[in-house]
C-alpha cells in the first residue's frame, strides 16, 4: 500500500512543479492554435485530464504541420497518465522521445515517463528514465525532483540492482549531485556494497565507516496521514509539500534518513482510523495528521492504548489531545481563544465584569463558554449572555436586552427609572460595563457591532479570530473600540524560519507556502529537533515533544503547554484600521487604554 501512495503523490508533485514552468508559454502559431491550446491548459490545471487529453489529441489532428505538435502530444500523454491510463501515456511518451529527440521538453519527457513506470511499480525502467532525464536536463527544479524520485525509488524498492554503469553517461561534474544522496539511500537500507560501487565514480570516495554500522539508528519514518485524493485534497497536499521541504532540509544537513510515507484518509474519519490502527502496529516512528477536527478525534481515540506519537498539523478543537497521550497539537484550539480573551481582560484591563453576546454555532459556543470559565475562576463576573443564530442579521433585540440588564430595566419597557426617580427614554440611556466579549465570524460582526454603538453601550471590546478581517478593520475605531482578539492566521513579521522555508518551498513548488505548508513544515521539524535532543524511540519522542517551550516554526512560535496543545497564541488590537500585534499571551504589555 506505501508503494502505490508515495507513487501517485510523486506524480501530483510532478504536476505542481512542472506544468507551470513548461506549459504557461505563449506559443508562436495560429491564433485558432493558440487559443485552444490555451483552453487545454486550463482544463489540465483544473484537474479535467480526460477533456484535456481530448483537446490536445485534436490539436494534433487538425494542425500535424504545427511547429508545436511536440507539446500537443506532449500534454496529451500528461493528462492521460493524471487520468491514470498509464498504458497510453507510457505509449504516448515513446512516441514523443521518437519523433521529438531535440524538444525542449525532452528531458521532462523522460521524467514523466519515469513516473508512468514507476506507478506500474516497473522501478527498473524507472530509474533508467529518471537517469537519462537528469542527464538531458537543464532545469534545477527538474534536476531536484529527480534526485528526489530516485531517493524515493530506492527507498521502497523490494531490490536494488543499480550499479556504476548505470550512472556512467551523465556528466562527470553532475553525476555526484545524484549518486551521493542515493549512496545514503542505499546505505540506510544497509545495500553497503551497491552504495561503494556508485561512489567509486565520485573522485574514488568511499561509504563513511560511521555509516556502515548506524544506518539503521538513523532512520527516521514519519507517516503523513493526510487526505491526497477526494475534495481536500489540496489541503492534504499543501501539508505534504511543507514536510517533504523540512525532510529534504533534515537530510541534507544530517546525513541521516528521514522517510515521509503517505497515507491517505480520503478526508474520511473511518480511513483515518483504520489507517491509524495500521500504524499504531507497524514500524513507523511517528505521523503527521490528520487534516480536521473530526478525523483528529477518531485517530487519537485509536491511538490511546499506542505510544506512538501524532502531531495534528491543522485541527483546533479542543480536547484532541486528551484523547491520546501521544497527540500533540499545533494550531491552538478554539477554547484558548476564549481563556486568553479572559486572561487579558483581568490582567491587562484589570476588568472585574464582563458580558458576553456570541453566536450559537459550536465554536464561538465553546469560545463563549471557555471565556466565562476563565474569567470568573480568575475572580471576575459575568453579567449578562445574550445567543444570536449563525443567520440572524438584526442584532437590536439582542442588544436591547443586554442594555435592559445592565441598566436593571425590564425588557419590554420603554423608559429606565434612576436610581433618583427620573423617567428617562431607555434608548437614549448609555449603559456601561466593563468589558464585552464578542466572539464571531465577520459577516455578522460588522452588522452587531455599529447596534452596539448605536445603542450606547460603553465597554471594552474583546473578539476572536473572525475580527482578523478587512470588513472589521473599514469599520473604524469608533465602532471597533480599539479591540483586542487573539488570532494565528494574521500575517505577523516573518520569522528566520518562516524565510528559510518559504525560499526552498519556492525554489521546489515554483509558489509561496500558505498557512497549511507552514504547519506541515512545523510538525516535521519538531520532531527532528525532538530527535537532535536524543529521542530515539515512540516514548522518548513524546517525552522529547512535550518538552518544547518556545519554539519559533514558520507557522509561528510553537510551546505546548499541559496537555501537549500549542498554547502560543498571538493577540491583537485594533487601531487605525489594522490589527497591530500586542504579544502573546502571558507576554503581552498591555493594550492602549
Amino acid at each position: 500500500m506505501r508503494s502505490g501512495l508515495l507513487l501517485t503523490l510523486l506524480a501530483v508533485f510532478s504536476r505542481l512543479v512542472t506544468v507551470t514552468s513548461l506549459t504557461a508559454e505563449t506559443l508562436d502559431d495560429l491564433p485558432e492554435v493558440v487559443s485552444e491550446y490555451a483552453r487545454g491548459e486550463r482544463v489540465l490545471r483544473e484537474g479535467d485530464y480526460l477533456e484535456a487529453s481530448r483537446l490536445f489529441a485534436r490539436l494534433t489532428d487538425r494542425f500535424p504541420d504545427s511547429k508545436n505538435v511536440d507539446l500537443f502530444l506532449f500534454n496529451q500523454s500528461k493528462a492521460d497518465l493524471y487520468f491514470g491510463d498509464y498504458a497510453a501515456a507510457l505509449h504516448g511518451f515513446e512516441t514523443f522521445i521518437r519523433r521529438f529527440p531535440e524538444s525542449a521538453v525532452i528531458a521532462h519527457a523522460y521524467f514523466f515517463q519515469g513516473n508512468g513506470y514507476y506507478l506500474k511499480s516497473d522501478l527498473s525502467r524507472a530509474a533508467g528514465s529518471y537517469i537519462t532525464a537528469f542527464r538531458l536536463s537543464h532545469d534545477q527544479r527538474l534536476d531536484d525532483l529527480l534526485v528526489a524520485s530516485m531517493i524515493e525509488a530506492v527507498a521502497h524498492a523490494g531490490s536494488v540492482t543499480l550499479g556504476a554503469d548505470d550512472f556512467k553517461a551523465l556528466d562527470p561534474d553532475r553525476r555526484c549531485r545524484m549518486i551521493e544522496p542515493l549512496a545514503e539511500a542505499l546505505v540506510a537500507r544497509q545495500d553497503i556494497a551497491a552504495a561503494g560501487d556508485l561512489m567509486t565514480l565520485c573522485g574514488g570516495q568511499t561509504v563513511p565507516d560511521s555509516a556502515k554500522g548506524s544506518a539503521s539508528n538513523d532512520h527516521l519514518e514519519i507517516a503523513m496521514l493526510l487526505p491526497l485524493s477526494g475534495e481536500l485534497q489540496s489541503f492534504g497536499e499543501e501539508i505534504f509539500h511543507g514536510a517533504t521541504i523540512a525532510a529534504e532540509q533534515y537530510r541534507r544537513e544530517s546525513g541521516r534518513r528521514l522517510s515521509l510515507v503517505p497515507y491517505d484518509t480520503k478526508g474520511l474519519p473511518i480511513d483515518a482510523a483504520r489507517l491509524a490502527e495500521e500504524l499504531a502496529g507497524n514500524g513507523t516512528d511517528a505521523v503527521v495528521g490528520p487534516l480536521t477536527s473530526e478525523e483528529a478525534a477518531v485517530v487519537s481515540a485509536v491511538l490511546n492504548c499506542s505510544p506512538l506519537p501524532l502531531i495534528t498539523p491543522a485541527a483546533t478543537q479542543a480536547g484532541l489531545t486528551l484523547l491520546s497521550e501521544g497527540t500533540f497539537q499545533l494550531s491552538p484550539n478554539i477554547e484558548l481563544q476564549g481563556v486568553v480573551a479572559a486572561e487579558f481582560a483581568i490582567f491587562s484591563r484589570h476588568a472585574d465584569s464582563a458580558a458576553i453576546i456570541t453566536p450559537t454555532s459550536a465554536d464561538h459556543l465553546r469560545m463563549a463558554r471557555a471565556f466565562a470559565d476563565r474569567f470568573e475562576e480568575l475572580g471576575g463576573t459575568i453579567v449578562a449572555t445574550e445567543y444570536y443564530r449563525p443567520r440572524d442579521r438584526d442584532f437590536g433585540p439582542y442588544v436591547r436586552d443586554l442594555k435592559a440588564s445592565l441598566l436593571g430595566a425590564k425588557p419590554d419597557s420603554a423608559v429606565y427609572i434612576s436610581d433618583n426617580g427620573d423617567t428617562l427614554d431607555v434608548e437614549a440611556v448609555p449603559a456601561a460595563i466593563d468589558c464585552l466579549y464578542l466572539p464571531g465570524v465577520a459577516d455578522q460582526l460588522r452588522l452587531l457591532l455599529p447596534q452596539i454603538a448605536y445603542h450606547t453601550i460603553d465597554a471594552f471590546y474583546l473578539g476572536s479570530d473572525g475580527w482578523g478581517d478587512d470588513a472589521i478593520y473599514r469599520l473604524g475605531d469608533n465602532v471597533t473600540r480599539r479591540a483586542v482578539f487573539p488570532s494565528p492566521f494574521i500575517e505577523q513579521e516573518r520569522s528566520q524560519e518562516y524565510v528559510r522555508f518559504a525560499t526552498e518551498y519556492d525554489n521546489r513548488y515554483g509558489a509561496q507556502p500558505q498557512r497549511l505548508g507552514c504547519l506541515g513544515y512545523d510538525a516535521v521539524r519538531v520532531l527532528i529537533s525532538a530527535v537532535q535532543a536524543g529521542a530515539d524511540t515512540r516514548e522518548t519522542l513524546i517525552a522529547g515533544l512535550a518538552r518544547i517551550r518556545g519554539y519559533q516554526g514558520a507557522a509561528g512560535p510553537i510551546t505546548f503547554g499541559e496537555h501537549r496543545e500549542n498554547i502560543e497564541l498571538p493577540m491583537y488590537q485594533l487601531i487605525n484600521g489594522a490589527p497591530v500585534f500586542l504579544g502573546r499571551p502571558n507576554t503581552q504589555q498591555g493594550a492602549d487604554q
